[in-house]
Formats: C-alpha cells, sequence, structure tokens
C-alpha cells in the first residue's frame, strides 16, 4: 500500500469521527418527528407526546408527533426507516412488539441492524384475568377446569398477538383445547372481559380491566411476564411456573442505524432526563404506568432477546392441541 494511500485512510479515519461530533453540536437544528407506527389516543401516543412536550426543553427544538398506525407497527416503522438517518425522525413504539409482529403476520421480518436503539421508557406487564362469578379462583384452578371442559374456555387478548401465543403456549404445554379471540386494543378486551364476553383475557398495565382488576373488579390469575408486579404483589408469573416463555411489552425510542452515535447519545440523554422529572413520572403514575428508563445498549438486548424468544414460542406452537 502507497504511503498517499495509508496517509488519506489516516485523515479519513480522524476525519469521520470528527463530523459526526459536529453534527451532534450542531443538531438538533430543526424541528423533530417521533413517528408513532400506532393510531391516536392509544397508550403509545399518549406517552410519546408526554414525552415530546418534556425532551423538547433539552433539546431545544419543536417535536412533532406523527401516527402512522398499520400492520401492528409495520407500517410507521417501514415509514421511519424510508427517511435520513440524521436523527431528525424517531421511532416512538411498543418496540419489541412492533418489532416481532411481522412473525406473527407472515411478512418479511425487520433485520434489527436497521435501527440503533436510544433507549426504553416503560415496560407494560400482562396479566391474565377473569371475572369472580367463575368457578376458578386462581391459575391452577382455571387450567383444571379447562382440561375438564376441552374447547369451552374462551381466552381472549387486548390486541397484543405476541401475548395471545403465550397463552396458546401455555396450552401446548397443558395438552389444553381452549378458545383464542384476538380484539383491537386494550379497551376494547376490556369492555368484553368486564362484560363476560369471555371467560378470561389477557390485557396490559394501564387498560381499564388492569383498574379494574386493582379494584377487585376482575380476578388476576396468573403475571404473563417475569418477576413481581407491584399491582398483584403475590400474582405468580409464567416462568415461575415452569412455562417456557413469557412476555413482558418493552416501550422505547429508535433511530435508523446509521445515525451519528453522538446524535444517538443525545436523544438517549434527553429521554433520560425527561423519565427522571417527577412531574413526568407522576403523570405516568397517574395513568397507571410504570415508568422507567433503560439506556439503549440494555434495550437493544431487550429487543433481540424478545424477536428469538418469538421465533422459538411459534415453532413450539405448532403442537397446539386441535
Amino acid at each position: 500500500m502507497s504511503r498517499l494511500v495509508c496517509l488519506l485512510l489516516t485523515l479519513a479515519s480522524c476525519f469521520f469521527p470528527l463530523t459526526g461530533v459536529l453534527a451532534a453540536e450542531n443538531y438538533p437544528s430543526k424541528p423533530i418527528t417521533f413517528v408513532v407506527p400506532l393510531g391516536a389516543g392509544g397508550m403509545t401516543d399518549v406517552t410519546a407526546r408526554l414525552l415530546a412536550e418534556k425532551m423538547k426543553e433539552s433539546l431545544g427544538q419543536p417535536i412533532m408527533v406523527a401516527n402512522k398506525p398499520g400492520g401492528t407497527g409495520i407500517v410507521g416503522v417501514n415509514y421511519a426507516l424510508s427517511q435520513k438517518e440524521d436523527g431528525y425522525t424517531v421511532i416512538v413504539a411498543p418496540m419489541n412488539e412492533s418489532l416481532t409482529s411481522a412473525y406473527f403476520q407472515g411478512v418479511e421480518p425487520f433485520d434489527l441492524k436497521q435501527f440503533s436503539f436510544i433507549g426504553g421508557y416503560m415496560p407494560q406487564a400482562r396479566v391474565l384475568f377473569t371475572t369472580p362469578d367463575k368457578p376458578y379462583k386462581n391459575f391452577a384452578e382455571f387450567l383444571e377446569y379447562a382440561r375438564k371442559h376441552p374447547g369451552e374456555v374462551s381466552v381472549g387478548s387486548g390486541g397484543v398477538q405476541w401475548a395471545l401465543e403465550l397463552v396458546k403456549s401455555i396450552a401446548v404445554k397443558e395438552n389444553l383445547k381452549m378458545k383464542f379471540v384476538m380484539f383491537k386494543s386494550g379497551g376494547e378486551a376490556s369492555t368484553a372481559i368486564l362484560g363476560g364476553h369471555v371467560d378470561t383475557c389477557e390485557t396490559g398495565v394501564g387498560t381499564p380491566a388492569f383498574q379494574a382488576g386493582r379494584q377487585g373488579k376482575l380476578l388476576a390469575l396468573v403475571n404473563m411476564g417475569e418477576g413481581k408486579i407491584d399491582a398483584f404483589p403475590d400474582l405468580n408469573d409464567v416462568k415461575s411456573l415452569g412455562y417456557p416463555f413469557a412476555v413482558t411489552i418493552e416501550y422505547g425510542f429508535a433511530v435508523k442505524a446509521g445515525t451519528p452515535e453522538p446524535i444517538r447519545k443525545k436523544l438517549e440523554e434527553s429521554l433520560k432526563a425527561a423519565m427522571q422529572d417527577p412531574v413526568v413520572k407522576e403523570k405516568f403514575i397517574e395513568m397507571g404506568l410504570i415508568p422507567k428508563f433503560t439506556d439503549g445498549k440494555s434495550f437493544a438486548k431487550i429487543v433481540q432477546d424478545s424477536v428469538a424468544a418469538v421465533k422459538a414460542m411459534l415453532e413450539y406452537n405448532k403442537k397446539l392441541p386441535q
């Protein structure tokens, strides 16, 4: 290799990191768009707008929220990926759900290398609920009842295919036949279970069904994630009961891969500061939500693990009793 080529490569290696630093110093110089790949008025939309209002203070530019619903997040995510990798288009979503939805719809899944993750801001635990008038009062009794009444028990889901597939994986392990019903949203699912239109239903933190459970109007049968839920501290989780899969929806931010690292880092720091704000925390808690900041590296690992788990679960569920 000639000395001239070596010199040019050395200069390039010095120059490109410098351009990233300069980009971060000038960023943002215009309004930022938060792309929410779901409809207006839902949990993602409401929290994205709350965070946009706070983060504009540290970033010094207006932040617009654009709703791009469709395909359980696929349409909005693809839109964001069609934009420049300059930090001005940010995806705000139930990230692990949005990036695994393609597996349930039979379309080409996302390549996670297309994304640079900024961080997480809210986990959403999922809980399986039933009404107090049912003959089963806990999860063990529910399984026994379903075993003795094959094909009779209905299980609904609050718009999360991943969570419904988790119930199916339980049915596989227990060799149960049940009826599965997918609702469009946690609100619709809450109406169904509160009205007795399904026997059991899984919904997440912040939904009317979750609030009804806290008030004793519904019985919580099992935590579909891992660990404890503050609202139901004595509730067992599926992993501790020996089931192979679990689900927790993780809300967070991402940008298109190739976005300069100093810009990604600036967004991460802004999100962290917003989540540490006591007023923001209080507003989350008032809505029945769980505010929790997760740094970009840890959040990327969460998404990667979720994708791997979904692929394994779909293979496992091929053994579902018919």
